[in-house]
């Protein structure tokens, strides 16, 4: 199912979150141990090699200011304490990166506030392919794009995008629809000039957080695979 509509919600979510959130910097210690909001991302693209764990604290939620973690606060990587760095554009945060060819399996994200209190929260980075990629298709008739992962909850989604291409398109899958196979359609298709489709798949997950402070947080994991290309007849 083509659902543009999907794709413009994230684009427009994705602007209004960087327009909103703050780069500013403050001390852990400064601040309500409660009201410190945890925002975890793990993002990984197959062309990098490398996944990446991303872990920013703010005061009073999302878009608040970010925190350095002072002694004996810290976070956590699997037992492997995370060292604060800072940008301009996003304030301070925690950073580490690790092989992807490794990275599968159960992994934990440790963070211990001032007032000694931990908060551990584990994801599973699991496989995400796609499987019997067709070589060729006709451009008058729809195809499906087989794929393999474990399933998708709630607001987690499938997005494939074209590149290279004077008609570009984006197709959503998310946890409502059925099979495990996303549908590119003959319209679509028709209105490609270029005898070759390039397509890349993502995969979004979004994960509750099994322990928080009062002030919530989120977790979210991205899985970009190495674009297919799929030639076009008539």
């Amino acid at each position: 199912m083509f659902k543009s509509k999907a794709v413009l919600v994230l684009i427009v979510s994705f602007f209004t979150f960087a327009a909103c959130s703050s780069n500013e910097i403050g001390e852990s210690k400064d601040v309500s141990q409660n009201k410190i909001y945890q925002d975890y991302s793990i993002s990984y693209s197959e062309e990098n090699t490398n996944a990446e764990v991303y872990c920013q604290f703010r005061f009073a939620g999302q878009h608040g200011t970010t925190l350095v973690l002072n002694n004996p606060s810290e976070v956590q990587f699997d037992g492997e304490k995370l060292v604060v760095d800072s940008s301009a554009g996003g304030g301070a945060y925690y950073k580490i990166t690790k092989p992807g060819a490794a990275f599968f399996g159960k992994h934990t994200i440790t963070f211990n506030s001032t007032d000694n209190k931990k908060f551990e929260n584990d994801f599973s980075f699991d496989n995400f392919k796609l499987v019997n990629v067709p070589v060729s298709v006709s451009k008058k008739q729809p195809f499906n794009l087989n794929f393999e992962t474990t399933a998708l909850q709630d607001d987690d989604h499938i997005q494939v995008e074209t590149s290279n291409t004077d008609s570009s398109f984006s197709i959503t899958y998310d946890a409502n629809d059925k099979g495990n196979f996303i549908t590119i359609p003959a319209e679509e298709l028709k209105r490609q000039k270029v005898k070759q489709l390039t397509l890349e798949a993502t995969l979004y997950r979004s994960i509750p957080l099994q322990q928080s402070t009062g002030e919530g947080g989120k977790m979210t994991l991205r899985y970009t695979l190495k674009p297919v290309k799929i030639k076009l007849g008539e």
